[in-house]
């Protein structure tokens, strides 16, 4: 039976829903027509067949969601392609356009007319009865109207023009996945409930379960421990009364047994919806001061761990606070990122700033430049390998980088560079969450959240053959695009000062004086290499100035020499072969002597085929 229902109010959409079906082979899916009239009984038939969530749109996800409000329910959301889509149809009828749309869509604050070079109305409306009373009005000077099913079915029954915004494919994929992934949370759930009594009796951490009148139901071991209270006197009591200076929505911090400080988490338990009770979680400062200290020390000596916050991130500009914001909100939910931007606009920064501030920051932070290893090799660190695996391979095996990555994130640098072997495993451990290692035929289950970059157009690599369909759509679930430092207005100024003042306590300098010419210089240039080629330039600054004072001929000279260094790096693989020479083989040394990010030194190895004996194996 299908555990998932669709119920396509057009028959457009089911259509399209019965090829995302079939291209992508989701067995599980039931897809019915149902218009709003009918969509209660095509509900209930869907759940009597085994359909567990629900899938549909517009005001049909209202009013399933109003008749079976503890039913989970997924709703296809419209993207602004599907409007621009819609829009682009609409111009073929006529260039007077009136778009009327409900205040979810967001399409308010952008100039549509001079987008799309058309004369756009926008009417946004609260509710349906506002759809019919707004098409009176407008339809004596605009000829088409654009709008969700509502209004185009209201258009159609008036005589009037009419473009139905309709969901695209990637739209229908996307609330699939999203579906696919509650049910999976679900299925995990059921299938550990039946363990959860002796987990919580067995944790190290001391747990409180309260019903949903506050009263505690049990209290294990290790919190009978912490607050020295003997199980009698808790069980059947309202924690607020035994705990009076608990906050029950945010926990805290309060006084235990001899003052020992008890850090409490409370966290409510919603099933479908309906909340049961909460857990509360106990434990003493001292014991987490001395956890965290040693998770630190661990991960610093592997190096899996993240440095950089949000607070790391300079700019003042609305294109970067934007991105910022949300970066930061999608940090708050557990699913994949891919992030692109162009080489140096700080891709590694935002994963790490993401980790940082998501549920997974006290797990380790795992970064991969998959550009900088061979198919062959990219493989055995990702997965690890087994004794006898190949030729070669450590005796004790070794454990791969998405183990080491357990519990925490998994960041995936250069990801269009994997070959299609790779693309290929790659998707089976985001779907199955579990990986083999080489030579092995156990599977290991993990897990990872998956964070990918990329500085090229994945979507245009799918449609050229070189990067999978589905394993695009697995990774295209949250993305950023990070703006180029040109697109910055105002920015260069803000990082220039801020790296100058960074440089100047690194290399133990005074901070010199500078022309305020240098920065009129400054903000003309077009920063092609971004914040990478700025930091650069800022330290051959500091390094040539020996006054204490930088006037305009001095930074003009400087970058000036930095664009012509870069243009001899681009086209003299002489000049990098020696300078891997001179640094002993040290790639990362090398970039620094060469002004360029170890990424881009990677890239222009690749293409050196005369240099054959360059040692892979130092850093």
């Amino acid at each position: 039976m299908a555990s998932i229902g669709l119920i396509a109010p057009y028959k457009k959409l089911y259509y399209e829903s019965l090829k995302v079906k079939k291209q992508f082979k989701i067995d599980e899916l039931d897809v019915r027509m149902g218009l709003l009239s009918s969509a209660a009984d095509v509900a209930k038939n869907l759940i009597k067949n085994g359909s567990e969530i629900i899938i549909t749109r517009g005001r049909t996800a209202r009013f399933i969601k109003d008749q079976f409000p503890e039913l989970p329910l997924v709703e296809i959301t419209i993207s602004s392609y599907d409007i621009a889509r819609a829009i682009i149809q609409a111009k073929r009828i006529s260039k007077k356009i009136a778009l009327i749309t409900f205040s979810d869509m967001f399409y308010d604050k952008l100039d549509l007319s001079t987008l799309f070079d058309a004369d756009i109305k926008y009417i946004k409306v609260e509710k349906e009865e506002e759809i019919t009373e707004s098409m009176k009005d407008i339809v004596k000077e605009y000829n088409v109207i654009v709008g969700g099913f509502s209004t185009f079915d209201k258009a159609q029954k008036m005589g009037y023009h009419s473009i139905l915004i309709d969901s695209g494919k990637d739209s229908i994929y996307q609330a699939i996945t999203q579906a696919q992934n509650i049910l999976q949370y679900r299925k995990d759930v059921a299938k550990q409930s039946e363990l959860i009594e002796t987990v919580i009796e067995n944790t190290p951490i001391g747990i409180i379960t309260t019903d949903r009148d506050d009263r505690i139901k049990m209290i294990n071991r290790p919190a009978l421990k912490i607050l020295k209270t003997p199980q009698e006197f808790v069980i059947g009591k309202k924690a607020t009364s035994v705990f009076p200076k608990l906050d029950k929505k945010r926990g805290g911090l309060i006084n235990g047994f001899r003052d020992d400080k008890i850090v409490f988490h409370v966290k409510a338990m919603d099933i479908f919806a309906s909340n049961i009770g909460s857990i509360i979680s106990l434990e003493k400062i001292s014991d987490i001061s001395e956890k965290e200290n040693y998770i630190r020390r661990e991960f610093a000596k592997k190096g899996h761990f993240a440095r950089y916050n949000f607070s790391d991130i300079v700019g003042e500009s609305r294109a970067i606070k934007n991105i910022v914001e949300m970066a930061k909100r999608y940090a708050g939910f557990d699913i994949t990122v891919l992030i692109n931007g162009e080489t140096g606009t700080g891709k590694e920064m935002f994963a790490q700033s993401i980790h940082n501030l998501s549920q997974r920051r006290n797990g380790p932070f795992v970064a991969v430049n998959c550009a900088a290893l061979s198919g062959n090799l990219l493989e055995s660190e990702l997965f690890g390998y087994v004794e006898g695996a190949f030729t070669g391979a450590s005796k004790s095996g070794k454990t791969g980088l998405f183990e080491m990555a357990h519990k925490g994130t998994i960041f995936l640098d250069e990801i269009a560079e994997i070959s299609p072997a790779i693309q290929a495993k790659l998707l089976r451990v985001i779907q199955e969450k579990i990986i083999m290692r080489l030579g092995d035929d156990k599977t290991i289950p993990i897990d990872v959240r998956i964070i990918a970059a990329t500085n090229k157009d994945l979507k245009a690599m799918v449609e050229n053959g070189d990067f999978r369909e589905d394993l695009f759509y697995r990774l295209n679930v949250l993305t950023l695009k990070l703006p180029p430092l040109k697109h910055r207005t105002g920015d260069v100024r803000v990082l220039f000062d801020y790296l100058i003042n960074n440089h100047v306590y690194s290399l133990k300098l005074e901070k010199p004086i500078i022309d305020n010419n240098c920065y009129q210089i400054l903000e003309n240039h077009d920063w092609p290499g971004n914040i990478r080629e700025l930091d650069n330039f800022c330290q051959r600054l500091l390094v040539a100035s020996d006054t204490g004072y930088i006037n305009a001929e001095l930074f003009s000279f400087i970058l000036g020499s930095d664009n012509e260094l870069s243009e001899k790096i681009k086209l003299d693989d002489q000049d990098i072969y020696e300078a891997l020479k001179h640094n002993n083989f040290n790639k990362t040394k090398t970039a620094q002597m060469l002004g360029i990010g170890r990424t881009t030194l990677w890239r222009r190895l690749k293409d050196m085929q005369d240099i054959t004996d360059i040692n892979d194996s130092k850093m």
